[in-house]
């Protein structure tokens, strides 16, 4: 069987459209993906991520190399609408994605695109609506929920139509504590389910639990292995432009010779009480 999502070789260049010497770049990317894979891939803006991100999905097409989904080429017009149907784009900021005029017109907005007859739309959107906690916003437009709910929704509006891979750009930016939790609770439901996870992200706190682990630098992968292994390369990491979690800083500053390998509160207590 072919993978769920492969990535082979690919290459990719665009100009801005504002001045500048700078593009969008990539160079050179392979990757694969299969069923419940939670992949993070790591980068500083500008690193290339959102621009892989849209790639995976088919909204941009490789100069070089293929992007494949379920045996699928993106490059291929006639298998775009089946590849987006199965790989889902939660945008870095949720007003992009938004359409429609209330959360429960936006859930049900890409099942009445694909024809779903109106019976099992309302079946879906009372499931969707009560897993993401959003019922009680029905009749809310969209724009005026807060940054947490903005989220849950952009994700319900995606999950509703069963993706089986989730294209998640920096999914916790500007979110409070609280609102992150329950983000990354819901996601981890979906990935026990089957649902493959490729999370975007400067953030290495983010993905310090993922399978696999891609890192970018101006376009380039510099780096891929487990999130194990990156600890060996932490001294890189400033270079590259990520972000290492606030606890793995202040261990680093008690144990400067060997600081712990920390990514969470939970794994900085327990190295304290050790």
């Amino acid at each position: 069987m072919p993978a769920l999502l492969a990535l082979h070789d690919v290459s990719y260049a665009r100009a801005r459209q504002r001045p500048g010497p700078a593009g969008f770049r990539l160079k050179e990317i392979n990757l694969q993906i299969e069923a419940g894979d939670f992949c993070g891939i790591l980068g500083a803006n500008g690193s290339g991520k959102s621009t892989l991100a849209r790639l995976c999905c088919g909204l941009y097409l490789p100069d070089s190399g293929e992007v494949i989904v379920e045996g699928y080429s993106t490059r291929q017009e006639e298998n775009r609408r089946r590849i987006r149907r199965v790989v889902g784009l939660a945008f870095q900021n949720p007003d992009n994605q938004f359409v429609a005029e209330t959360v429960a017109a936006e859930t049900a907005f890409g099942l009445e695109n694909l024809g779903v007859p109106p019976a099992e739309i309302r079946r879906r959107l009372r499931e969707v609506l009560d897993r993401f906690d959003l019922g009680h916003l029905a009749g809310t437009p969209p724009h005026r929920l807060s940054g947490g709910e903005k989220r849950r929704l952009s994700l319900a509006a995606l999950w509703v139509l069963r993706p089986r891979v989730l294209l998640l750009d920096e999914p916790l930016s500007m979110l409070d504590p609280g609102s992150k939790k329950k983000i990354c609770g819901l996601l981890q439901e979906l990935r026990r389910e089957g649902t493959a996870l490729l999370w975007f992200t400067p953030a290495f706190a983010e993905v310090a639990r993922a399978d696999h682990l891609l890192v970018l630098e101006a376009g380039k992968a510099v780096w891929q292995g487990r999130p194990g292994e990156f600890w060996g390369e932490v001294e890189k990491a400033n270079r590259w432009g990520i972000e290492l979690p606030p606890v793995y800083e202040i261990a680093a500053g008690i144990c400067q010779s060997s600081p712990p390998p920390v990514a969470s509160e939970e794994e900085f207590v327990s190295w304290l009480w050790k």
